[in-house]
């Protein structure tokens, strides 16, 4: 027995994913980064309505952002795989970092218009798009893979806590400084990240793309990995239909309702808020939590964006709209982490970060017509009628996911191999097809 005592105390001081050197690194450069994007989130709007536009010019400048991401997504998957992920994103960083500073400069000066934001971005949207593929293909170099699923839980708590208080700290620094300074600021932390990036010793990366390989035989591997596993283009599918019936509505909506029927944006704030904290708690308890079926759960649970949908659509009271959306907000925290687990443990190690990029691809492809399509359908079916729809749908996603099979039945796996579902998976163990040498040279 006296021995025992020491081993569980160093398993203890030992448990922590921040133990491991190299991931600390990662972690503490993406927990600075996402607070100033944050700033910049809030700051953007403001900056295009002081330089006199509406919010049809606020809409055509996230626009800007968003269509290069998805047009580039895939280049940065194939690239990211092809080279070392860490040097892909440290270039996105220091090429964000300048773009921003200069966003700054023709803010603070005075000279700046509208059209020089949607440009700067523009650019920003088409580094993203390289950086997010390298970024979800190098967490696992940097982390033993016990640990894996606890490192995308601390990431997924940092996104949360700072969407949550980043947002208000965000919007008291533009009401001090002016929104210029804060996207300054914003460049200031990309810079960070990329010191850190500069020190990082990833462990290697799997044998990605041969130097003679062609861009499109890459890309078509990479299209085989994805569609190779069945639990894996479902749940995209199913993510792009509810960014398009309920995320894009609820997002639009929302504030209309709020206006029309609360307090307006101190309720929709407050909404937002509790919906935040529930992704923290989410995401605190993805940290520890290992459900035998992790699909499962995430499935299941997009059936609760019902509940708060509906309640805006009768105008429920406050109080009810905050719970219901805390207890999404829930779901969505343990989304993020089992989701970039479950892809990371079982998707070839040289493909990932193609998959990844078919993954955000995929999942954002309605997304941006949604937004826009939001507004003319309230007008014909009422807001009402598009929340009710979009409550309705919720639910169907939910079932069509766990209808199949390989959703509700895969397992977690400790090595980021990609031999398949794993045990329980389907009827047996089954071994699914990955990006051989053989592919990538097109056979």
């Amino acid at each position: 027995m006296g021995p025992a005592r020491p081993d569980r105390r160093r398993r203890r001081v030992d448990s922590g994913v921040l133990a491991e050197p190299e991931y600390r690194k990662l972690f503490v450069g993406q927990a600075v980064s996402v607070v100033g994007t944050i700033f910049t989130t809030v700051a953007l709007p403001f900056a295009v309505l002081d330089l006199g536009g509406s919010a049809t010019d606020i809409g055509l400048v996230a626009a800007a952002n968003l269509v290069p991401l998805l047009v580039f997504l895939l280049v940065g998957g194939v690239w990211a795989d092809r080279l070392p992920r860490q040097r892909v994103m440290l270039v996105a960083d220091l090429c964000r970092a300048a773009l921003q500073v200069v966003a700054a400069a023709l803010l603070v000066t005075g000279v700046a218009h509208i059209w020089h934001l949607a440009l700067l971005q523009i650019a920003l949207g088409t580094c993203e798009a390289f950086f997010r593929p390298a970024f979800t293909g190098l967490v696992p170099q940097t982390v033993s893979p016990e640990r894996l699923q606890q490192a995308n839980g601390l990431l997924s708590v940092v996104n949360n806590v700072a969407l949550t208080a980043g947002a208000a700290l965000g919007g008291v620094l533009v009401a001090a400084v002016g929104a210029g300074w804060a996207i300054g600021l914003d460049g200031i932390t990309f810079v960070v990240s990329a010191a850190f990036l500069w020190r990082l010793r990833p462990r290697p990366a799997a044998a990605a793309a041969s130097a003679g390989s062609s861009f499109a035989r890459d890309l078509a591997a990479g299209w085989r990995e994805f569609v190779s596993h069945t639990w894996l283009w479902a749940m995209v599918a199913g993510a792009s239909a509810f960014l398009f019936f309920i995320d894009a509505p609820a997002s639009v909506l929302g504030p209309v309702v709020a206006k029309a029927s609360y307090n307006g944006p101190s309720t929709f704030g407050f909404i937002m808020a509790a919906m935040g904290l529930g992704q923290v708690t989410g995401s605190v308890t993805a940290m520890r939590w290992r459900p035998a079926r992790p699909l499962l759960i995430v499935a299941a649970g997009m059936s609760l964006a019902a509940i708060p949908l509906a309640l805006l659509a009768v105008r429920a009271p406050v109080t009810s709209l905050l719970v219901a959306f805390a207890v999404m907000g829930v779901e969505w925290g343990l989304f993020d982490t089992f989701w970039v687990t479950s892809v990371q443990q079982h998707v070839a190690p040289e493909a990932l970060s193609r998959v990844s990029s078919y993954d955000y691809v995929g999942s954002l492809a309605f997304f941006p017509a949604g937004l826009v399509l939001a507004g003319p359908l309230s007008r014909l079916l009422g807001v009402s009628g598009v929340l009710w729809l979009g409550a309705a749908m919720a639910v169907v996603i939910s079932v069509a996911q766990l209808l199949v099979r390989d959703v509700r039945r895969l397992t977690w796996r400790e090595q980021g191999s990609a031999s398949g579902p794993g045990p329980g998976a389907g009827s047996g163990p089954r071994p699914e097809r990955s990006v051989s040498a053989n592919d990538r040279d097109g056979d």
